[in-house]
Formats: structure tokens, sequence, C-alpha cells
């Protein structure tokens, strides 16, 4: 399984935002922090805002913070915030048409699998995946 980057950097803003909840974060701190493309951020923390992942508070001391409780945001939730189809809708040989129908090569073999990871996903929380303090982010 392989995250695109819209995902990988929409874990890795909300995961920071959940460890450091006490003040807003500004795009420009976060982009240093968390060394982001800039342009790519500030286009990623409007998404997760109208989502209501993130909320924004205006003014010079403003800045993101998390919106909703870490136990709440499942991984699923995230992937689908940002537009990235769960592996169940996926054919792992990147076939259109894959499905019992008209399966690839692999499908048969790929189910069990796929079906862990959505299982994964689904269960995986924001809170969970931040018990252990010294995990990257």
């Amino acid at each position: 399984m392989h995250f695109s980057k819209t995902t990988e950097y929409a874990i890795r803003v909300l995961s920071y935002l959940y460890r450091y909840p006490s003040e807003p974060r500004s795009v420009a701190f976060l982009h240093k922090e968390l060394e982001l493309p800039y342009k790519y951020l500030t286009k990623l923390l409007t998404k997760l805002e109208k989502e209501g992942f993130v909320s924004v508070i205006k003014g010079c001391n403003g800045g993101f913070s998390l919106a909703m409780d870490g136990n709440n945001i499942y991984l699923c939730n995230i992937l689908e915030a940002v537009g990235e189809p769960l592996e169940a809708q996926r054919c792992i040989l990147g076939f259109e048409m894959c499905d019992a129908k008209n399966p690839c090569s692999l499908h048969n073999r790929w189910l069990k699998p796929k079906q862990a990871i959505d299982e994964m996903l689904e269960t995986t929380t924001l809170a969970s995946l931040m018990q252990n303090e010294k995990q990257k982010i």
C-alpha cells in the first residue's frame, strides 16, 4: 500500500496539530516545521478546513488547529477527505475494470490483504497513531 503525497502530507499535518494542540500554527510555521511545500500545504489546509478537520483563527496570532477529537478521525476519513480511494476500490494491477465478474490475474489473491488494509484504515485513529511520542510525524 502506498499513500499519495497529499495523503501523506495530510496525515503529517493532522498528526502535528494533534500532538501540539495548545496554540494555532501558521502555514509558514508548519511549512518550516514539517518541511512541506508551502503552496501545496496552503491548498491542503484549505481542503482540510472545508472537510472539518482543522479550524482557522485569523489574525497575527492565528493559524490552524485541529477541529476534531483525534479519537474520531480515522485514516479512512483522511483518505476520503483528500480524494484518495480506499484500497477496496482499486485494482492491484491498476485496471479500471477489475471485480469478481471481470478479475485481473491477482484479484483473488489480493482479496484478503486488501481487506486487512481496509480494516486497518477503518479502525486506526489519529490518536492511536500518536500514542508513541517518539514516532515521526
